[in-house]
């Protein structure tokens, strides 16, 4: 397969995949910037955005977000995924504010692996991986 990807879950390579299918991975939010991705031709493993294949706006982590723009810190535009007490079912929580959420990052009532989403994105991503939050820890 010349057009043959490849993408880490839960520590096992999953693949192959053909490029549109790892693209709209990507667009979805299961697949993050830094997330470790390898082409079947090069065979090497790198953080997904580092592939030229693989523009940034792609990912959720980087779309609607402007450097230097004044952020809406107080409007509650955020949900956040959460596991149930049943530890089998992810739920939404939310909408919070990016302060809610700042604190509770603090507060370690939450974590960096949590995933969240706000309007404008086109899928889910880790806390970790959106710049909102990169000064809060």
């Amino acid at each position: 397969m010349q057009d043959a990807w490849y993408y880490n879950q839960n520590l096992k390579p999953q693949g192959p995949i053909t490029r549109q299918e790892m693209r709209e991975h990507i667009l979805k939010g299961s697949i993050g910037p830094f997330d470790l991705i390898s082409c079947g031709e090069a065979g090497e493993w790198r953080a997904a955005r580092e592939w030229r294949e693989f523009e940034i706006s792609l990912f959720p982590a980087a779309q609607e977000y402007v450097p230097g723009q004044d952020l809406l810190t107080h409007e509650k535009e955020w949900v956040l995924l959460v596991q149930a007490p049943d530890r089998d079912t992810v739920l939404q929580e939310g909408p919070y504010s990016l302060h809610e959420l700042r604190e509770g990052l603090s507060a370690q009532k939450i974590s960096q692996n949590q995933y969240v989403w706000k309007p404008g994105l086109s899928g889910w991503c880790r806390i970790q991986d959106r710049p909102e939050f990169i000064s809060s820890t």
